[in-house]
């Protein structure tokens, strides 16, 4: 269920991941409450570089840097690389930094007793507390001193901060989600975070984090019942039980309603099963069970209407220029029947989340008008816009409007009406900001969080839980290795996005939405430019430069190959899935 390290970077240049590497407060024996740090990894069977004798400078470095990657007790392995003056006042608080590779030169010099290193690489990602990721590019320049002190080499020069290579970061944290609650409270947003792979203490480390609320960005795009006042103990009764599952003992936890009671579960719950942390999972507050129900443990079958990855059906249907919506089974495509298979010039389809609603936009000619339609699926299809441009639509999970982005300026959403669609204005501000060509627009199965695609580049922000607008300030570039390509933006769950690329080299590929993960998918039988991209289960859907295309994204890699879809070779048509 984790993706943990399975998820490596496929394209190094552009991959990079995260933690925030603040000092470290490991596990008390005891049961009294105890605010658990995030970062300390757990030590067992992992490999702790250590200085060794007589050990050349720049490998003595080359070490001190694989040691940085493990921040348990303010970075205790890292400092053995340095002279005790430096290990007392180096500040590893100050910036960590994620680089691709670390290059050393010793363009200071190497005498008998002294040695200086220029350290430069590529940045990729930068850590803020909590274990969020941030993507940063630029080149890192850093000197590097060592000094021989009784025969053996030790750093005694370093800037503040930490330097860590990808490739140790990978292999010694994990990528790990924390779940909020959507504006509505019954849906489960996950918020990305990096801690230690192997650690004893990860189910008190997420729930603290849980407690320590979202990353900045998504404080007002969702809600949590885990208030910040709240600490975590473990249960010392739970001690030497087989197969007991986990239990964790509130403190400081306010009571709840029973609707609260099921929404903080369902946070807590879910969060752990994420991570594979054995359930059940015993919740209690001062040594007694939240609810008497579940004195044994909840199960995720227990919360299971807030399955933040619930499973999705294939796409069952696609719009043709031609023939307008058709339907998909085994045997082929053929006509829906109805007036949606009497709309000519379809260019892109969008059905709402409940299955009932059908959004299309239409224009025979690239260069003419084009329109909006909407209304239910079975019914009859009305005339919401008509514009130069129109970008989505895209349908909010909870009030069932379509949004579009208009001429490349307005924001607007469309519901359905009882005489004629309602169209409502929207705060374009946020998005405008972003740039001055809009090609892709999707909300998140969550209504959370917005991906836009603008001038070739992909950003991802927040929605407010109260007002559903886009949020000023909250939108950050994401996949920025790959330049100005992106086209079109597909939510593939809803901590992943899947880009469509304005490039034969590499014309599809996901990215969570950290921005730390970033994964081409097949080139294989599948040409670029793409202009279309959506998404369901385990598939992925593209119009390239043929035809209609579908991945199975989980098979077998020997057979990971684009498709065509069946009875729509050779014909213009575009997917047509909820989102």
């Amino acid at each position: 269920m984790s993706r943990g390290r399975a998820l490596l970077v496929a394209i190094a240049t552009i991959c990079a991941t995260v933690l925030a590497a603040s000092g470290c407060a490991t596990l008390p024996s005891s049961s009294s409450p105890q605010v658990i740090d995030t970062f300390s990894p757990s030590g067992a069977g992992l490999a702790v570089p250590t200085p060794v004798p007589d050990q050349e400078p720049d490998l003595l470095v080359r070490d001190f840097l694989k040691a940085a990657a493990i921040a348990d007790q303010r970075h205790a392995a890292a400092r053995q690389f340095l002279t005790p003056e430096a290990a007392d006042s180096w500040d590893d608080s100050a910036q960590t930094t994620i680089v691709l590779r670390a290059d050393l030169s010793a363009e200071g010099g190497r005498g008998a007793d002294r040695a200086e290193y220029t350290l430069r690489a590529e940045k990729v990602g930068s850590l803020d507390p909590g274990g969020i990721f941030r993507e940063d590019v630029g080149q890192l320049e850093v000197t590097i001193g060592l000094a021989r002190r009784d025969g053996q080499w030790r750093i005694d020069e370093l800037p503040p901060g930490v330097v860590l290579e990808r490739t140790e970061f990978v292999s010694t944290y994990a990528q790990r989600d924390l779940f909020f609650l959507s504006g509505s409270g019954d849906s489960l947003v996950p918020d990305t975070r990096w801690t230690a792979a192997d650690r004893t203490d990860l189910e008190f480390s997420l729930v603290n984090l849980l407690a320590t609320g979202p990353r900045p960005g998504l404080e007002s795009a969702v809600l949590s019942r885990i208030p910040a006042s709240v600490s975590v103990r473990p249960d010392d009764s739970a001690e030497g039980q087989q197969g007991a599952g986990t239990a964790i003992d509130f403190t400081g936890l306010p009571v709840l309603s029973s609707q609260a009671t099921t929404q903080f579960a369902a946070q807590v719950v879910w969060t752990l099963a994420r991570a594979d942390v054995p359930g059940p999972y015993r919740l209690e507050r001062d040594g007694a069970p939240l609810d008497e129900r579940f004195a044994d443990g909840w199960t995720t079958e227990d919360v299971r209407t807030f399955d933040p990855y619930p499973p999705v059906e294939p796409m069952r249907n696609a719009l043709t220029a031609a023939d307008g919506l058709v339907r998909l089974d085994a045997s082929g495509a053929r006509p829906a029947g109805g007036p949606w298979s009497q709309v000519r010039g379809g260019r892109s389809a969008t059905l709402s989340h409940d299955g009932e609603a059908l959004a299309v936009i239409a224009g025979e000619d690239r260069a003419a008008p084009q329109r909006l339609l909407i209304g239910a699926v079975d019914g009859e299809p009305d005339d919401a816009l008509v514009a130069q441009t129109l970008t989505g639509p895209t349908f909010h999970p909870v009030d069932g409007r379509a949004w579009v982005m208009v001429d490349d300026t307005r924001l607007v959403r469309v519901g359905i009406g009882v005489q004629a669609p309602s169209v409502q204005e929207m705060d374009g501000a946020p998005l405008r900001a972003l740039g001055s060509r809009f090609t892709g627009l999707r909300i998140d199965p969550s209504g959370a969080q917005l991906a836009v695609v603008v001038d070739g580049k992909v950003f991802i922000g927040a929605l407010s839980a109260e007002t559903g607008q886009p949020l000023a300030g909250t939108f950050r570039q994401i996949g920025r290795a790959l330049g100005e390509t992106a086209a079109v933006v597909a939510w593939r769950d809803r901590s992943t996005v899947v880009i469509g690329q304005n490039t034969t080299e590499v014309p599809v590929t996901t990215i969570t939405v950290d921005g730390a993960m970033t994964t081409p998918l097949s080139q294989r039988n599948i040409a670029g430019p793409v202009t279309a991209i959506a998404a369901a289960g385990r598939e992925v859907y593209v119009v390239d430069q043929r035809s209609l295309l579908r991945l199975d994204t989980v098979a077998e890699t020997g057979d990971r190959y684009w498709r065509e879809i069946n009875g729509l070779a050779a014909i213009r048509a575009d997917p047509v899935v909820a989102g």
